[in-house]
This record gives C-alpha cells, structure tokens and sequence, in this order.
C-alpha cells in the first residue's frame, strides 16, 4: 500500500493544491480562526509521530512501546538549551534530533556482529572503566557532574552500559515491545530524579514563538518526514522492510541484510518522533517528565496508526485527523479524551479493523477489477485479437504493435525445458573472459529452443520477488529500458516481451482454484526484472514467442513452487500450446562484498564450488531420489538462489519426462555460481 495516494499527473496536481491551502491558511484564517489553525498544527505533529511508529511497526514488524523516550529526549533538549543555554528553540530543534539518533543508535549498535555475545563484554568493560575514571574525577571537582546528583548519575550511567549491551533489536513482537517500554519507563524515572530537568517539577520552554511560525514548522516537519518514508518505500528497500516485518527467517534466506534493515528503520523514526515531541512542547510552553515520558503517547500512536491504516503511507495523516477530531472536538460531548478515545479505538478495531485507508485500498483494487472485467466496444483491434491464436493484442498497447501471429509448429505439448542464470553482468559484458562461457551457453541453449519450435515460454525467474500473493504477469505487451539495482554502472537493459494473456489468465484461475492466493499483474511500466529480460534477451533474442512469467513468492516452499511448474505447464497443454519451460536463477548465493576486477571473477567459496559441481552433476545425470535429498542442504549450506525454488518449477513442470540434462555452461557471476542447463525430455516416446 504504498502507492494509496493518488499517483499521476492528477494525484501531483492534487498534492500541489493541498499543500497551497495548507501554507495559505494561517494567512487567510487569521486572528479570528486561530483554534483552527493550533488544530491543523497538532494533526502535523500527531501525524510525523504516526509515521515514526508506522516505519517501525507497520512496515517493519518492530511492535514499539516505547515511542515516548523519544518524545521525551527531544522535549528535554530543547528544554534544557532553552532553560539553561538561552538558545532559540529553532536553532535547538537540530540538536533534538541529533540526541534522540544518539540514542537510537546506542540501542543498535549491538545489533552488529561486533558487539554480540562474549565480544560485548570488551566494550562495557571500557565503559565501566570509564564510569570509574568519571567518578574520581567528579570526586576531585564536583562541579564536573553534568548529573547533579550521585543517584541519578549512577542510575544513568548503569543504563547507558546496559543499553549498550542490549540486543534490542534481535528481539521480536511481545519481547521487542516490552523491553522498549522498559527502557522508556528507566529513561523516565532518571529525569524524574534529575535536578538538570526540574526533579520532576520540569522545565519552562522560553520560546518566544508565534503560532504562525510553529504552525509552519509542523507543516515542514510532516512533509519531510512523508517524503523519508515514501523514499525509503519507493524502491526494493521496501520490500526489504516488508519481508523482515512477516518472516525474518526467510527475508534472510534471500539476501536480505536484517541487521541493516532494522538499524537503518530505528535511526529514521527516532528524530521524527523527537521532533515532534520538540515542537509539541514548544507549544505547550512547559514538559515534565512524568508528562513526556507517559505511556500514552504510545497509546495515541498506536490508535493514530491504526485508525488511518498500518503500512500505508496516508493512514498516519488520516489517523492523526481522526485523533484531533476525537480528541479535542468529540471529547467535549462524550467527557475526557482518554474516554472518548476508548469508545472510538473499539468502534475502528469492530468496523475499520484495517483503518480507513484499507477501505479506500478495496475500494480501489474493486474499481480496477471492474476495469479490467468492462466490456469494450468492438473494433478491427478487437477482431485481430480474436483472430490470433494466444489472444495476446489489447487497446492499451503502444500504437503500431501487434502481436505475432503464428501458425502451429506441432501437437501441444512440453517441448522443452531449460535453467538459465539471471544476473545481469555476463549479457552486459559478453567480453569478460570470466563471463564468456555463460554466454557461450546460453547461444547453445538458444539454438535448441527454437529446433524445439515452442509457440510459449513458461519463465519463473527467482528475481521477481512476491511476498502476499502468487503474482502472474497479464500486460499484454512489456517494453522500455531497465537498470539493474545492483549493477547499475554496467549499462541498461532494453526489453519488449509480449504476454501470452489466455494462459496467463488461464493459470490465475487454475492457482486459485489450487488454493493458492493469486493476482495478475497488469499495470504499465510495471518494472520487470532483470533475471527476465536477461533470459529472454537471450534466449528468445527477437521476442518472436510470446512468454507467462510467474514471480518467486518469498513464502511458498519448494514443493508449492514444484505444484505450480506441473500446473502451469498442464493448463497451457490443455490450452493447445507447445511449452518451453524455463527456470531463471543462479547456483550458490555468496557474492564478494568487496570491489572486485571483473576479470579476476570465480565462485565465491571453494566449499560452494564443490556444491554446484555436485548438484550438476546430478542432475546431468537425472538422479532425482539423490537430488531430493541434497537439495536441502545445498540450500543451507550454498545458500543457492532463493531456495533453488527455480529448479523446483522446472522439476513440477517436466514432471516424469526428465532424464537427465546438458550442462552447456557452469561458471561465476560475482561471486555467486551461475549455469545454463539444457534438460534431457522424453517426449512422444523418445529422447528430446
């Protein structure tokens, strides 16, 4: 749900007229109507606050309870530089955000390696050492304690060296939520304690600050703290952030890096909820710790979140619209805020349980079936639609281009079957000698796909990755330029791929009959991914047969995967079509985290070369009972391709026809291993 607002021109133009309103406002509302616009202010703050626990809980899975330590942190610092310093809460306003990342990022820091298990203990004893150096010193010249106080300063340093040796963030669901509660509620009662910050009395904020200028404030706090989370979201980085918030295991399974992932998602929220905490009080003049500390603002989050939609991108806003309107309008009738609260928090949880952008979702995803099931009016387009045999030509498609039109090249049937690599680096650099033998093999590989005269390529490649549901690709026709992700600076890859829609329809049917919650992907400049365009590129070089590409679902296991490659190639059978099968993914999945010259390229890791060869071998010689068993090893120990799910398409598609295979190539990308394989089918009777 990234996407739920509205995109396009219309949606820019709508953006750009909402955000004109909302900056003219205080100038048109004026004295009379300032209520309104202190009102508009608070959903600014309570929305940034929302998006800081939406990052972490709703697209990261990181159930916080302790939001508050940073509303805090970032009240109290610019207390404290207001109060004591004399400094202008603007210029403070930086510094509030610098101590609250501070903070964040002592409770990541042991989520690196470096600092786990036995290795933290290196770290706490210099910190204890330097507790003890502090103490004599402070001893000698008391005027040096920042702390003032011998219990809050020792309270405050056993927490630092407890928090820095806390993996906080390798905890998951309850435990993660209570032990950010914990140390938001240890945080608290030190500046309880501590004169510096009133001994809990608190401080008074000189500001000096019109409405105007903190309304305007909260307006540049929400619309940057939206763009951070729609940039980090835009990309694959937010489905990083989504497969780490439903299965760790298996987000690490495929590559991603938790640790970095997590880190990175902790360091955001933190200054925009210190922010908006900053700004909160600022306004309200006066903070106390028992005030800025309170659980409640875990509470008023959570329901801000919920109430407008967890993991989307406008449920924040909406929330925090929602909450203003409870809190300070709807409370007058129903009596406190924490009551009227309560009532609407059970009336969205029993008819919004996914928020109102969870309406709005459906009622889009509704809008776009229809689309897609409306009749249109007949036209000549139609008729040569019709009259094609894979039924592939739509009038949303580029005009000029029409689908090729083919007759039969033989009876139905799986004709044959393939597993080619995906990466990107040997199409776009056939040069590199480390390289040049995967190219070599992928022309063999081509050679023999057109003697087999398939009229349909059936492509699973493992680098289009899905996490709800099985994804089938329905747009009739794909073309354009794409960049790879990783291997950008190597140079662009062009495709235009037409889409075999009957059985791509036909097999969203059949998986859903299945059991298998499935979807058609049909969208213009959908971003196709580079193992697909590589293969077809390669293999099909003139785009001549038409492909269905089915996407790697992160959560389906090998045999789900191995059940999808029979069905797919059965009801394309079924259909009248002649099936090549194609597998699109590498060997072994250690690459060199380092720079490294492309010409000097090999496998990773001896022990991972040793692996492929085995698994090659194997498979050359059509040993499926040994296959099954090694497999799953090769997979734990190799960390092949996501799974090696690739091969388990192959091996529910070719069923009991495969006896054996050809290696045409073996050999490295990147580290990782990389093979063209050629399968030995029994078809009519004979050897294929």
């Amino acid at each position: 749900m990234i996407n739920d607002i509205y995109t396009g021109w219309s949606g820019r133009i709508l953006l750009a007229i909402l955000l004109i309103i909302l900056i003219a406002f205080p100038l048109i509302a004026g004295e009379e109507q300032r209520f309104y616009t202190v009102l508009l202010m608070t959903v600014f703050i309570f929305a940034t606050l929302g998006h800081a626990w939406n990052l972490l809980a709703g697209y990261s899975g990181l159930l916080s309870f302790g939001l508050q330590v940073y509303v805090g942190l970032g009240g109290f610092a610019i207390g404290i530089l207001s109060f004591y310093g004399k400094v202008n809460v603007w210029l403070a306003m930086p510094v509030a955000a610098i101590v609250c990342i501070l903070f964040a990022y002592l409770l990541a820091v042991p989520v690196s390696e470096r600092f786990t298990g036995k290795k933290a203990i290196g770290p706490m004893a210099i910190g204890i050492i330097l507790w003890i150096l502090y103490e004599i010193l402070i001893a000698l010249e008391p005027t040096f304690d920042v702390f003032r106080g011998h219990y809050t300063r020792r309270v405050s340093i056993l927490l630092l060296i407890f928090l820095g040796a806390l993996p906080l963030l390798k905890l998951q669901g309850a435990y993660f939520a209570v032990a950010t509660w914990l140390i938001a509620a240890a945080v608290a009662s030190i500046f309880a304690e501590w004169k510096l910050t009133g001994a809990g009395g608190g401080l008074s904020i000189a500001a000096h600050t019109s409405i105007n200028a903190r309304y305007y404030a909260g307006l540049i706090l929400l619309v940057v703290s939206t763009f951070a989370v729609w940039y980090l979201l835009k990309g694959r980085y937010g489905q990083a952030l989504t497969a780490v918030r439903d299965d760790e295991g298996a987000a690490s399974t495929v590559g991603i890096d938790i640790r970095r992932v997590k880190t990175l998602v902790f360091l955001v929220s933190a200054p925009m909820a210190g922010l908006a905490g900053a700004l909160f009080y600022i306004d309200n003049v006066t903070i106390t710790p028992a005030d800025a500390f309170s659980i409640r603002w875990s509470a008023v989050v959570v329901f801000v979140v919920v109430a407008g939609g967890m993991g989307s991108l406008a449920g924040p806003i909406v929330g925090a619209v929602i909450f203003v309107i409870v809190d300070r309008l709807a409370s007058d009738f129903i009596g406190t805020g924490e009551l009227a609260l309560g009532i609407f928090s059970v009336l969205i949880i029993l008819l919004l349980p996914r928020g109102v952008m969870g309406i709005v979702s459906d009622l889009r995803q509704a809008e776009r079936r229809g689309r897609r099931t409306r009749p249109r009016r007949s036209s000549t387009f139609d008729r040569t639609a019709e009259e094609t045999p894979n039924g592939n030509a739509t009038a949303g498609d580029a005009p000029g281009w029409s689908p090729t039109v083919r007759t039969p090249a033989g009876p139905p049937g799986l004709v044959s079957a393939f597993l080619v690599p995906g990466n990107p680096l040997p199409y776009l650099r056939p040069d590199n000698p480390p390289w040049a033998p995967l190219i070599a093999g992928y022309r063999a590989a081509a050679d023999s796909l057109a003697a087999s005269r398939p009229d349909l390529l059936l492509v699973y490649s493992t680098q289009w990755v899905a996490v709800l549901d099985q994804l089938w690709q329905a747009r009739a026709r794909l073309h354009g330029v794409h960049v790879d992700e990783n291997w950008y600076e190597y140079g662009d890859l062009p495709f235009d791929i037409s889409i075999d829609r009957t059985i791509a329809d036909r097999l969203l049917n059949a998986s859903l009959a299945a059991g298998v919650s499935s979807k058609p992907v049909d969208y213009d400049q959908f971003p196709v991914d580079s193992g697909t365009i590589v293969a077809n590129n390669l293999l099909n070089p003139e785009s001549r047969i038409p492909l269905v590409i089915a996407a790697n679902n992160m959560y389906h296991d090998f045999d789900t995967t191995r059940r999808l490659g029979a069905l797919a190639v059965k009801e394309a059978v079924a259909e009248g079509r002649r099936v090549a099968l194609v597998g699109v993914g590498g060997m072994s999945g250690s690459i060199f985290r380092h720079d490294l010259s492309i010409d000097e390229d090999r496998v990773a890791d001896a022990a991972d070369d040793r692996w492929n060869q085995r698994v090659l071998e194997l498979i050359a010689d059509g040993d499926r009972m040994e296959l099954e068993k090694v497999i799953p090893q090769y997979v734990e120990e190799a960390k092949a391709d996501m799974g090696f799910k690739h091969f388990a398409w192959l091996l529910g598609g070719m069923g009991n026809n495969w006896l054996g295979a050809k290696v045409h190539a073996y050999g490295p990308a990147y580290g990782s291993g990389a093979a063209v394989i050629e399968f030995d089918l029994a078809i009519d009777g004979q050897d294929h």
